[in-house]
C-alpha cells in the first residue's frame, strides 16, 4: 500500500485522538485500532517499522479478560500517563512517515 497509506491512516488516527472529548486510554485504543493493518510496505525503512511493531507489542500485549480483546484489555490497564506516552510514540511515527511522505518515498 506504501508510505503515502500509512501517512493517511496515521493523519486520520491522531486527527481524532486530538479532537476527541475521549478518555486518553479510549483515544490511544483508536489509534492503535485505525493503524493496526498497516505492514512492513507502508513503511519507509526497517527502524520504523520496528518501532511501529514495537509499538503495536506494547498496546495491545497484555492478556485480555474475559470477553475483552487484546487493544480492550490493554487501555484498561493502562495509566493516563502510559496512555499520554502511548500517544506521543504514535505522533513520533507519524513524524518519520510524514518525513518519508515528503520526499515522495513510494
Amino acid at each position: 500500500m506504501g508510505v503515502d497509506h500509512a501517512f493517511d491512516r496515521f493523519y486520520s488516527v491522531l486527527h481524532y485522538a486530538i479532537g476527541s472529548l475521549d478518555s486518553v486510554q479510549e483515544r490511544l485504543a483508536g489509534v492503535v485500532a485505525g493503524i493496526s493493518h498497516l505492514e512492513r510496505d507502508s513503511f519507509p525503512d526497517d527502524e520504523t517499522w520496528d518501532r511501529f511493531q514495537s509499538f503495536m507489542n506494547e498496546n495491545t500485549g497484555r492478556a485480555a479478560k474475559i470477553d475483552e480483546g487484546g487493544i480492550k484489555s490493554r487501555r484498561s490497564q493502562m495509566s493516563n500517563a502510559e496512555a499520554t506516552k502511548g500517544l506521543q510514540k504514535a505522533l513520533g511515527l507519524f513524524a518519520d512517515i510524514a518525513e518519508a511522505y515528503g520526499r515522495g518515498h513510494p
